[in-house]
């Protein structure tokens, strides 16, 4: 069951605390007294509200600003928090006499903000919004207003991004006047983007407003604003001019130049045919390998300026453990399993009581969907695997197939005929397994019981043969059809390495330090997040670019190793402390360390670290925080720490 979506606010209940902005659409106001995720561990966050000017209140869709505030309650908490947590995402519909004036949101994040160095006011400045098109400028100009950005810098900033996309899209989201101007940057303590002006975004089809575009960011003309593919074009146009220095540039020189392949993938992302754009999830996946070949801190023309390498650990080495999940991964036993099964146990009882992301001024139920993500489309996981085009299609050397595993060319459901009972599709229904010995275009299923390496059906979409039907079911893996009675099996891979199998970018998994099987669950500290995913490789230094990587392991795909995925980890610690490096500030309130992105606004500095966790005698005179894991030692640590 979802949650409801906040309820619409009355905008006599909103006490206003100043304007902090004004466009052509209306002006955003500081909110004193609301908050979002209020009763969450961290106290939630605050809340800012947008006012839409009286000349644009006419055009203004009001069901559609009602659905993008609904959107966070379908999804799962764990993603509902990751959408407030990577862009300013409509909270709730603010209304004054029963009309409705504006939104509620949240506030930027601090570490999105900097402070602009000038010759008048040195950095004594008011801090402000870090836009992405202040990088859009020759290094001299980004050095002299206090940013030092590296190469690397960029290409994980675009990284993150494309993730971002990646993601969006799989929950019905295209942002469609993706410009420098809707990108907020930060880089530490890892270069990442938020996104604002959200309520521009197109969701499930739905615009708020009529689609407008940022001058010089307008796709092809001709082109339909506001979709993936559209997304795919601004990215392009993004990472081209990130790397010219340059407002307004269209030549991709610059990028090939750091990389021929990132050239290539953005000269195709600015065809004029919309399809043949590669998707997010490919430039995440080059972005990525582009920026292992940099070391931290440098590149080509970089500005210079080392960044804090992500330690687990000591502070001069990165510990990283090898979780083999592959075929090894069926055996029922193993180090470790007893107590990782125990405290996985834990974990899940507690789910249910993890506060999602609500308007804290709202009521909503507090359940969830188990498994909301998005499905793997057709094709086995990738990274961030998008839903299969709907141009791709594969070729049976049957005219007419009765059982494949292809899109027929024109699909048109035919009267359904009397089952057979020997036919698998026929007379399948869902939570059913099957052993599929085909080939990647003809299906050959044989009906089984439920173990790994089976395929279960976890959905049936009847009168059709179109196997994208299948694309947004969590957890698919393979599209089965048959022609002959006009149904579609989706079918779910059920892996020896278990069901983090379909974890995706964002996800938390956790099991056994060794062979055994791990399981996706609610983000918390001691679970690992996915950082990325590859298809088809067991090559682990793939994850070596990822910030704060610090696991890997690989998980076991049907039919041989090419569909088998390697996750590359991040242990999630309590705060921030634990990827704290020497010389690093951070905020500290009560036991609690952040890293707020700023030495002005932190009150604590690092002074030394090491792997041993209770180690206080490690840090002399110093105080000391400190954190442990029992199922991965290795990955503990103490913290030294002073006051500033």
């Amino acid at each position: 069951m979802s949650t409801r979506p906040a309820a619409p606010v009355e905008f006599a209940t909103l006490a206003l605390d100043g304007e902090l902005g004004r466009g052509g659409q209306g002006s955003v106001h500081r909110v004193r007294n609301k908050r979002i995720n209020e009763s969450a561990a961290d106290g939630g966050w605050e809340v800012v509200y947008k006012e839409y000017a009286p000349a644009v209140l006419p055009q203004v869709d009001a069901a559609a600003l009602a659905a993008a505030v609904a959107l966070p309650g379908r999804l799962t908490g764990e993603q509902g928090r990751w959408l407030c947590e990577k862009t300013a995402w409509p909270a709730a519909v603010v209304r004054r006499d029963g009309q409705t004036c504006g939104f509620l949101m949240r506030a930027v994040p601090d570490r999105f903000r900097f402070t602009l160095r000038t010759l008048a006011t040195g950095n004594q400045g008011s801090p402000r919004l870090a836009s992405l098109e202040y990088l859009l400028n020759e290094d001299a100009y980004v050095a002299g207003i206090g940013l030092t950005v590296t190469d690397r810098d960029r290409l994980l900033l675009l990284a993150d991004l494309a993730t971002t996309l990646d993601r969006l899209h799989r929950f019905g989201v295209a942002v469609g006047d993706l410009s420098p101007k809707n990108l907020l940057f930060t880089l530490t303590p890892q270069p990442e983007c938020f996104l604002i002006d959200c309520d521009a975004a197109r969701t499930d089809g739905a615009t708020v407003l009529p689609q407008a575009e940022t001058p010089d960011w307008h796709v092809p003309a001709g082109e339909e604003r506001a979709t993936r593919h559209s997304d795919t074009y601004k990215l392009a146009l993004l990472a081209v001019r990130l790397f010219a220095r340059d407002q307004a540039s269209t030549d991709p020189a610059a990028l090939a130049a750091i990389d021929p392949a990132l050239g290539a993938l953005a000269r195709a992302s600015l065809g004029t045919d919309p399809a043949a754009r590669p998707t997010p999830a490919a430039w995440t996946e080059q972005l990525a390998s582009s920026a292992s070949k940099l070391k931290p801190g440098g590149g080509p023309k970089g500005a210079g300026g080392a960044k804090p390498k992500p330690p687990t650990g000591s502070a001069t080495s990165r510990p990283r453990v090898n979780s083999g999940a592959g075929s090894a991964g069926s055996a029922a036993g193993g180090a470790g399993v007893g107590s990782a099964a125990a405290w996985v146990g834990k974990v899940l009882a507690v789910v249910a009581a993890v506060v999602a992301v609500l308007l804290f001024v709202a009521h909503r139920d507090d359940s969830h969907p188990a498994d909301a993500r998005s499905s793997a489309g057709s094709r086995p996981l990738t990274v961030s695997q998008p839903p299969r085009s709907a141009s791709s299609s594969y070729q049976t050397p049957q005219p007419d197939p009765t059982l494949s595993s292809t899109r027929p060319g024109t699909p048109s459901p035919t009267p359904t005929p009397t089952p057979s009972p020997t036919d698998p599709v026929a007379i399948a229904g869902v939570g059913d397994c099957f052993f599929d010995t085909g080939t990647n275009g003809h299906a050959d299923l044989t009906p089984t019981t439920c173990t790994t390496g089976t395929f279960k059906v976890v959905r049936i979409n009847e009168g059709s043969t179109d196997l994208d039907g299948c694309a947004n079911v969590p957890g698919n893996d393979e599209s089965v059809s048959s022609k002959r009675y006009s149904r579609v099996l989706c079918l779910s891979y059920q892996s020896p390495g278990g069901d983090s199998y379909h974890a995706r970018q964002g996800d938390c998994v956790f099991g056994p330090n060794g062979a055994g099987p791990w399981s996706l669950l609610s983000c918390r500290t001691g679970a690992f997040k996915v950082l990325a995913i590859y298809r088809g490789t067991s090559d682990h230094s793939k994850c070596d670019s990822w910030p704060h990587y610090n696991q890997w392991r690989t998980v076991s795909g049907p039919k041989g190793a090419d569909q088998d995925v390697l996750q590359c980890l991040s242990m999630v610690f309590p705060d921030d402390a634990g990827y704290a490096t020497v010389r690093e500030c951070l905020s500290k309130s009560g036991s609690t360390f952040t890293n707020v992105g700023s030495c002005d606004r932190s009150n604590v500095y690092v002074t030394g670290r090491t792997s041993t966790p209770n180690s206080p005698a490690f840090c002399g005179q110093d105080a000391s925080t400190y954190w442990r894991s029992n199922e991965f030692p290795d990955l503990g640590y103490t913290v030294c720490w002073r006051w500033r």
